[in-house]
């Protein structure tokens, strides 16, 4: 067609780009479908459809791109939590229920799947172990800076917040995995014993 112009070609970094992202989502679907163990570089290289070398381009080893996957992952969940976290009422009380359940529905979901693979695989792999101990420090600091954000400043202020903020987590961890083994379970129990847990840090207007 006269007058048409021809498609603008990619930049060298937008290629490259293109190509982590394509290995990263590819990493991200293998660890959901198949596990840690399943998911070999030669699995990703196959399901995001580039070459040996450039995935060797983008990463060393296996445990640098199960992290990236992960560390992709949490981007999404944050951007998710925080859009939801924006709709939550300024009122505490209502502000807390909701926030509970905001954060509880997020454990079901592949970013948990993923980092539950890569817990189980640690404890026997000291290459990832090594890659991981520090990755999910980092993470969790800012896993605890968002559920703040979800739950307001009223209850961050809390003399006893940081200390309800493990237990909750720790327990929502748990129960997860209990959920993923038998999936049938009931899940209502829990969530209201977090409620009454993290309600007890909110006053009630008098």
């Amino acid at each position: 067609m006269r007058g048409s112009r021809p498609p603008l070609r990619r930049t060298q970094a937008e290629r490259r780009a293109a190509t982590r992202d394509a290995l990263v989502r590819a990493t991200v679907e293998s660890l959901v479908e198949l596990g840690y163990a399943h998911t070999t570089t030669q699995e990703v290289q196959r399901r995001a459809g580039v070459s040996r070398g450039a995935l060797t381009h983008q990463f060393t080893s296996k445990a640098d791109l199960v992290l990236a996957a992960v560390d992709h992952l949490y981007a999404e969940f944050s951007a998710s939590v925080r859009a939801a976290a924006a709709e939550l009422p300024e009122e505490s009380v209502a502000r807390v229920r909701l926030g509970v359940e905001l954060v509880w529905q997020r454990f079901h979901g592949p970013l948990f799947v993923a980092a539950m693979e890569l817990w189980t695989a640690a404890r026997t792999d000291p290459e990832l172990r090594a890659a991981l101990l520090p990755h999910e420090r980092r993470l969790g600091a800012q896993l605890r800076e968002l559920a703040f954000e979800v739950f307001g400043e009223e209850v961050a202020r809390h003399p006893a917040a940081e200390s309800v903020y493990q237990v909750l987590l720790t327990s929502m961890r748990g129960q997860a995995l209990t959920y993923a083994l038998q999936p049938e379970a009931s899940r209502s129990h829990f969530l209201q014993h977090w409620l009454t847990i993290v309600e007890a840090l909110t006053p009630r207007p008098s």
